[in-house]
C-alpha cells in the first residue's frame, strides 16, 4: 500500500508572465521562481517514483502449521525443543518457552507438544497455543499468544492467582536482571555460544555453512540490541552484578517458603524464575541428553550461591514431571 504524491509544478520551475504597461506598450517577461515546498512530509520525485514502481506491501500474518500428527481434537503447546521426539514432559531449554510449558503441566491442563520456531508463529515469535476443536470438521480457532496463554488457562481450569502488590517489582528482577545476564551468558559469551547456542538454535536449523553464519549474526546481534535498549554499552561485570542481586532478592523473598505462592503449589511466579533456574543447572549437569555443556559457568556460579533457589528448581521440576 502506498501513497500518490502529487505536485503542481511536478518539481520543475514555472515561467510565470508578468504584464507591464508603459503607454500602448506591453512587455513579456520570463522569470524563474523556486518550487515552494508545501510540506517537510512531502516526498521528492525520484523516492516518488520509487514507491509508485514497487509500492509496500503489508503481509497477513504467517499461516499456522498444517502438517502435524497430533488430531486437531488435542490442545497443542508450540514451543522450541530439540530433537524430533517432543512430548509435554521433556523440558524446552528456552525461557520463553518453558516459562508456558511448565505453567500448563502445573496446573494439569491437557496438551500435547509441537516442535516449532518463530517462522511457524502467526505473531512470528514463539510460544502460541493451538485450541482444541469439538471435531475434526470444525475450524481451527485463532493461535493464543504467549501474553494471552494465562486468562486462555484460567478459563481450562487454571487456578486464579492474588497477585502480592510488589509482584510487579520482583517480577522485574526476573524479566531483566536475570533475562540479561542469560542473554549476555547464552549469546555474548563466546566459549557460552560456541558449545549451547550453536547446537541448540544453528546447526538444529541448518547444515549449510553460510546459512548458519547468518543465523548466527542474527542471534548475537539481537541480544546485543536487546542488552543496549537498557544501557549505552555492554559491561559484562555489571550485568552480572544485577543478577546477582536480584538472585539475592529473590532468595530472601522466598525464605523457607516451599514455593512463592506460600502454598503447596508454584504459580505464574514460581515457574517465570524456573524458566531460567532450570536451563541453567540441567545444561551443567548435561540433563538434556544433547552433549550440551557450559563452557564459562559465571552465570551457573552465581546462582548456586543461592541454595534456596536450587532447591526451589527442584520443586518445580518435580511438580512438571507430576503434571
Amino acid at each position: 500500500m502506498h501513497e500518490s504524491y502529487t505536485s503542481k509544478t511536478n518539481g520543475h520551475p514555472r515561467e510565470q508572465d508578468m504584464n507591464t504597461t508603459d503607454g500602448a506598450t506591453q512587455t513579456k517577461r520570463s522569470v524563474t521562481t523556486p518550487r515552494i515546498q508545501k510540506s517537510w512530509f512531502e516526498l521528492p520525485a525520484p523516492i516518488r517514483q520509487l514507491f509508485d514502481t514497487f509500492p509496500l506491501i503489508t503481509y497477513d500474518e504467517n499461516l499456522l502449521p498444517q502438517r502435524t500428527s497430533i488430531p486437531r481434537t488435542q490442545t497443542t503447546l508450540h514451543i522450541f525443543t530439540p530433537g524430533d521426539q517432543a512430548n509435554r514432559t521433556r523440558l524446552s531449554p528456552n525461557p520463553a518457552c518453558l516459562r508456558w510449558q511448565a505453567y500448563l503441566l502445573i496446573n494439569k491442563l491437557p496438551f500435547s507438544i509441537v516442535s516449532a520456531n518463530n517462522h511457524a508463529s502467526p505473531s512470528g515469535a514463539l510460544p502460541f497455543i493451538l485450541p482444541a476443536t469439538k471435531s475434526r470438521r470444525d475450524p481451527q480457532p485463532q493461535a493464543i499468544s504467549s501474553a494471552k496463554i494465562q486468562r486462555w488457562a484460567i478459563t481450562q481450569g487454571a487456578k486464579e492467582e492474588v497477585l502480592d502488590v510488589r509482584s510487579d517489582a520482583y517480577m522485574a528482577l526476573i524479566d531483566q536482571n536475570i533475562r540479561n545476564a542469560w542473554l549476555y551468558n547464552l549469546y555474548l559469551q563466546d566459549e557460552n555460544f560456541e558449545a549451547v547456542a550453536k547446537k541448540l538454535y544453528i546447526r538444529s536449523a541448518s547444515s549449510n555453512s553460510l546459512v548458519q553464519m547468518s543465523l548466527a549474526y542474527q542471534l548475537r546481534a539481537a541480544a546485543k540490541d536487546e542488552l543496549l535498549r537498557t544501557r549505552t554499552f555492554i559491561d559484562a561485570p555489571e550485568i552480572y552484578d544485577l543478577a546477582e542481586a536480584a538472585f539475592r532478592s529473590l532468595s530472601t523473598l522466598l525464605a523457607d517458603e516451599k514455593f512463592f505462592t506460600k502454598t503447596e503449589s508454584p504459580g505464574l511466579f514460581d515457574v517465570a524464575l524456573f524458566a531460567y533456574t532450570h536451563p541453567l543447572l540441567d545444561l551443567a549437569s548435561s540433563g538434556d541428553g544433547q552433549d550440551l555443556e557450559w563452557r564459562d559457568k559465571s552465570l551457573l556460579q552465581i546462582l548456586m550461591r543461592h541454595e534456596k533457589l536450587v532447591e526451589h528448581r527442584e520443586r518445580v521440576l518435580k511438580q512438571c514431571l507430576d503434571g
